[in-house]
């Protein structure tokens, strides 16, 4: 057994329990600094998906980080750490979040290094890296609704039946509407889903709201679109991505 300690890091951040366990879980997408610190790097997502926490690449490719061990909303959460490695070699993460006056006290805890060759020198590795991932989180939690200066991309996805969708009865009732579903899943677990639902005024034909941070990334949007989700890319849905520029917004006082 190894005698390398854990890894302790705290950060206080301005908002209260709830909200500071929601945007560390269903909101990971919008602030883990996937460039420097992911398997695949830039232009990937990150989400808690099926009681995993699961990478995806631009190109589709999936890598499993860590299997969730402790969910807790909105004391913990907690979960094994293996991303670029086998579950074999899983390491531990547990973070709580305790309220503080109007702030919260986030407290993560990284141990388990006797699975490394060189636990010391994989301790230090990550001694260095979560300070930069949690200042993110700090930095986002703290203001989760803000528009950081209009740097997102937002499109409006126009779905209507496809060529493989059933010439009678509803597209809903179908069961490969459950793949519509799952990628609509996956968009509101990385943070990118603002809202999806039915035209009333055209059988089986829907839209979808997605805001993707960062500028530029239509291209990003219109593969999630296209090739992401599985009832377009195999007919049942026919899908329009168009790029909306967002000029104003009322927020619920």
């Amino acid at each position: 057994m190894s005698s390398v300690p854990p890894i302790r890091r705290e950060v206080l951040v301005d908002a209260g329990p709830e909200t500071a366990f929601d945007v560390f879980t269903a909101g990971i997408g919008r602030w883990w600094p996937i460039a420097g610190h992911s398997v695949h790097g830039a232009d990937g997502t990150v989400a808690f998906t099926g009681g995993q926490l699961v990478e995806r690449s631009a190109a589709g490719q999936r890598c499993v980080w860590g299997t969730v061990t402790r969910w807790e909303p909105p004391a913990a959460v907690a979960f094994t750490w293996y991303p670029g490695r086998t579950p074999e070699q899983s390491s531990h993460v547990e973070v709580t979040f305790a309220a503080t006056g109007p702030q919260t006290l986030v407290t993560l805890i990284h141990s388990g290094w006797e699975v490394y060759a060189d636990p010391a020198a994989m301790r230090a590795e990550y001694d260095q890296g979560w300070p930069a991932v949690l200042g993110q989180y700090r930095d986002h939690a703290g203001r989760p609704d803000e528009e950081e200066g209009g740097k997102h991309t937002w499109v409006a996805l126009l779905h209507r039946p496809g060529p493989a969708a059933p010439l009678d009865g509803s597209v809903f009732d179908d069961p490969r509407f459950a793949e519509h579903v799952a990628f609509l899943d996956r968009m509101r677990e990385a943070g990118y889903l603002v809202a999806a639902g039915p035209m009333m005024d055209a059988a089986g034909e829907g839209m979808t709201i997605l805001r993707l941070p960062g500028t530029g990334q239509l291209a990003r949007a219109t593969m999630l679109a296209t090739e992401d989700d599985v009832s377009v890319a195999q007919g049942f849905f026919s899908v329009t991505v168009r790029p909306w520029q967002v000029m104003m917004q009322a927020w619920p006082g």
